[in-house]
C-alpha cells in the first residue's frame, strides 16, 4: 500500500463530485484530497493504494478514452523537461521525409517503424537512410521545413515550463538543421540532435556527426545534464515515443509516453493516448489557467 497521485484527463467536462464518486465506487480507492485542474482534468491524492489495481484502472480508463498518470507523493519537484522530437512535437518522421523527396526506392516508413519498436538496429538504419541522401541538395531541408506539422499543447507546454524555471530540452536522433527550426519555434532552451553533414557544394555527404556516437545516445545526454546541473533523475520529466527514448523515459522521475509504440506502452506506465502534449503539465498538477498563453 502506497501513497499516489491519481491525473485524469478525459475528453469530456466532468465535475469534481462526478469524478470522485466514479473511481470510489469503480475502483474502491480512498482518496484524501483533489485538485480540479481544468473541466476536463483533476489530481486526487490516494492514500493506501493497491498497485496491484493498475491494471483494471488501465483498462477501465482507456476504454473510456480518458488518459491517467499514477506517480508517488514523494516526488513533484521536478526541474527539467527532456521531449523527443520526431512523431512527439511533431506528427513527422523527419529523416524519412527527406528520404522520400530524393526519390529512392525503398520502403522507409516501414524501416523506420520497425527500430521505433526496437524490432532492428537503430544506429544502422539511421546510417542507410542517411547513404541515401548522399549527393542530394541541402535546399531538400527546405521543403521538409515546410511540410512539419506541430503536435497540438506543445508550445504552451515548453513555455508554460519556461515560465515556471525549468531546463527544457528537445533531445532528438533527428537532425540539424531540422531540429534547430522546431526547437526554436516551441522554445527550447536547448536542443540536442545528430547533425548532417554536407560537402563544399552545399550536398549531403552520405555522413553524419551523432549526438554522442553510443547507444542510449538520449540518456546519455541526461547523465550529462544531471552531473552539469546537479539536477537527479527523480527531478526530471521525459517524453518520448520509441525504443530509442526508453532508457531515458525509465530512468526519468515521471516518463511519458506519447502516442507511443508498443515497446514504450509496454515498459513505460503512463501515456498519453487520447490527449494533447498539455497533458504534460496537468501531470504535473499545474492548472490550465495557469498554462503561458
Amino acid at each position: 500500500m502506497s501513497k499516489k497521485i491519481l491525473t485524469v484527463i478525459s475528453q469530456n467536462n466532468f465535475t469534481e463530485y462526478e469524478c470522485i464518486l466514479f473511481f470510489k465506487e469503480s475502483f474502491n480507492l480512498k482518496i484524501d484530497s483533489s485538485v480540479p485542474l481544468s473541466e476536463t482534468a483533476i489530481q486526487m491524492f490516494l492514500d493506501g493504494y493497491d498497485d496491484q489495481k493498475t491494471s483494471h484502472i488501465k483498462k477501465i480508463l482507456e476504454s473510456k478514452k480518458v488518459d491517467f498518470c499514477l506517480q508517488d507523493q514523494s516526488n513533484q519537484k521536478f526541474k527539467a523537461l527532456l521531449c523527443d522530437m520526431d512523431a512527439t512535437v511533431i506528427q513527422n518522421e523527419t529523416l524519412d521525409d527527406l528520404v522520400k523527396i530524393t526519390g529512392a526506392k525503398t520502403n522507409v516508413d516501414q524501416t523506420s517503424k520497425l527500430a521505433m519498436e526496437g524490432k532492428i538496429d537503430l544506429i544502422t538504419t539511421l546510417k542507410t537512410r542517411v547513404d541515401l541522401l548522399k549527393g542530394h541538395s541541402k535546399s531538400l531541408i527546405d521543403k521538409v521545413l515546410e511540410g512539419i506539422k506541430f503536435n497540438s499543447g506543445g508550445d504552451i507546454l515548453v513555455k508554460t515550463l519556461n515560465n515556471m524555471g525549468y531546463i527544457t530540452s528537445l533531445i532528438t536522433g533527428g537532425f540539424k538543421p531540422i531540429s534547430s527550426y522546431v526547437g526554436d519555434k516551441l522554445g527550447f532552451q536547448n536542443i540536442i540532435s545528430n547533425e548532417f553533414e554536407f560537402d563544399n557544394n552545399n550536398c549531403f555527404t552520405g555522413n553524419y556527426i551523432p549526438i554522442t556516437g553510443e547507444k542510449n545516445s538520449k540518456f546519455k545526454y541526461m547523465e550529462r545534464l544531471s552531473s552539469e546541473k546537479n539536477i537527479p533523475f527523480s527531478d526530471m520529466v521525459a517524453i518520448g515515443d520509441g525504443s530509442n527514448d526508453l532508457e531515458m523515459l525509465k530512468h526519468a522521475g515521471l516518463g511519458i509516453g506519447y502516442h507511443a509504440h508498443d515497446i514504450i506502452k509496454n515498459n513505460i506506465e503512463n501515456q498519453i493516448i487520447f490527449n494533447d502534449l498539455t497533458s504534460v503539465l496537468y501531470f504535473l498538477g499545474i492548472k490550465k489557467q495557469d498554462f503561458a498563453k
